[in-house]
């Protein structure tokens, strides 16, 4: 079973009101049912509960609860696979000793297992290596991690701390196993940082940050320092008189490191923490990061591009403003290469698509027209996320008239599920028949007539006809007929 696969049949399940059989599962995923089944148990066994309830003749359901409690404490499918386990320890151990080499018959007797599981193990790691540009060397029975400083701190993160797009980033799940007395010492950078610059640093700039130092603390134990080459120094003292207060907070973590160490460390780190901090977004009266007029010019082309293929809303100057404290940390991130996992990646896909494909689209032209990096999927799903919460909040309620034969009984039965079920939309009015004109004239502002009788078509105002019950049908022919709106 792969771990996309498994996901896949999660997404599903989530999206699934009631029950849904093992051959539509199947259909859908274009697999057997029998390999529905087996992923099935084995994700109900890495989760070490009946996460996916079934039952005969009704097929798969999943335990929302139970799926949301796991998540949160940081559980998924595959923890308790042996292999997987030892893979992740073993992986690990290399990153932290990069780039020095480690002995395999060591690396075996570490493990309990014989010289080719390692080898094995080491062929399985590869291709999950090369995203962060990253290679394994094998050289007289020896194996030694290749690249990039910090792209290996990068990898670092995500094995030690479980950072990566499809993982819920808490604190709580992510601190389990980690060393107390380093965890305690960067968490307290984290406030140390908000305190100086006396804003607040929000999911996920919090978590990140934290990350950073805590895998700088296992990195220095190992005496790497970190190598940046003279023209990222010369690109980053460049920017320090646009930012002196987080120069001057990075020096401070630098120094609270030390003492912390109890050894000298590299000037270099102060400059990788001056990247992460201008890379990050604050809040607050106080501090912001400061916006340069390529945030302004790329937030503006953003709204434009979107604005082409999704009616947004017409205050786009507001749109605008709340964009830019995001974008202008993003640009920085580009420029700095740092990577910020999205943890809501899937869900925003899920939920908010169009949103979400033309940001994409927007993005991969911007990113030609400005010459940057290629915007990731993780970054796009950030911008979608800002602008669909601004659509959201910017969205005026949809206004009702309900109406049935006396105006009274099941009128009031439909007003009271159209509230449970439709909070959104807004009753005006609860009417007979007999008085729609009155109420009519009394509501100009009315969007859309609901009623238990048919009536005469009103100019320009949809109306829809339902049972007295208001089933599940006639909630779908209330919302359809308001998104033609």
């Amino acid at each position: 079973m792969t771990t996309d696969l498994a996901q896949s049949v999660i997404h599903l399940l989530q999206d699934q009101q009631g029950f849904i059989t093992s051959n539509e599962l199947a259909r859908k995923l274009q697999v057997s049912y029998k390999t529905i089944q087996r992923v099935v148990s084995r994700i109900n066994s890495g989760y070490g509960s009946n996460m996916i309830t079934s039952e005969k003749g009704r097929g798969y359901k999943l335990d929302y609860e139970r799926f949301l409690l796991s998540k949160l404490s940081g559980r998924s499918p595959g923890d308790h696979s042996l292999p997987a386990e030892r893979q992740k320890a073993l992986l690990k151990k290399l990153l932290l000793a990069a780039p020095s080499k480690l002995k395999v018959g060591q690396l075996a007797e570490d493990f309990f297992v014989s010289e080719s599981v390692i080898q094995s193990d080491v062929s399985s790691l590869e291709l999950w290596l090369r995203k962060y540009d990253l290679s394994i060397t094998r050289v007289n029975r020896t194996l030694s991690i290749r690249g990039d400083e910090k792209n290996i701190r990068d990898a670092l993160m995500e094995v030690i701390l479980g950072l990566s797009k499809d993982t819920t980033m808490n604190f709580e799940a992510m601190t389990q196993g980690l060393a107390e007395h380093d965890t305690t010492f960067a968490l307290k950078q984290v406030d140390v940082v908000a305190q100086f610059l006396k804003a607040d640093l929000p999911y996920p700039y919090d978590v990140n940050l934290f990350s950073h130092i805590y895998v700088l603390i296992s990195r220095i134990r190992k005496f790497v320092k970190l190598p940046i080459e003279d023209q990222d120094i010369t690109r980053l003292k460049e920017k320090v008189h646009n930012y002196p207060d987080l120069f001057s907070v990075s020096e401070m973590v630098k120094r609270n490191l030390e003492n912390y160490l109890g050894e000298s460390i590299s000037e270099n780190e102060v400059y990788y923490l001056f990247q992460y901090l201008i890379s990050a977004r604050f809040t607050g009266t106080d501090f912001k990061t400061k916006a340069g007029t390529s945030a302004y010019t790329f937030s503006e082309a953003l709204i434009e591009l979107v604005s082409h293929d999704i009616q947004l809303p017409d205050d786009k100057p507001a749109m605008i403003e709340e964009l830019v404290p995001h974008v202008a940390p993003m640009l920085n991130r580009l420029e700095n290469n740092i990577r910020l996992p999205n943890a809501l990646l899937k869900e925003i896909q899920g939920e908010y698509p169009n949103v979400y494909h033309s940001v994409l689209h927007a993005t991969d032209i911007l990113a030609k027209e400005y010459g940057l990096p290629e915007i990731s999927a993780d970054e796009v799903g950030f911008l979608s996320l800002y602008i669909t919460k601004y659509m959201e909040s910017s969205k005026k309620p949809k206004k009702a008239i309900v109406i049935c034969t006396t105006g009274l009984g099941s009128s009031e039965l439909i007003s009271a599920k159209i509230r449970k079920d439709l909070p959104e939309l807004e009753i005006l009015d609860v009417i007979s028949n007999l008085n729609l004109e009155e109420s009519l004239a009394k509501h100009p502002d009315v969007d859309i007539l609901i009623s238990t009788i048919n009536l005469p078509k009103q100019k320009q105002i949809p109306q829809v006809l339902v049972s007295a019950m208001f089933t599940g049908k006639d909630k779908d022919k209330v919302e359809e007929a308001l998104r033609g709106r």
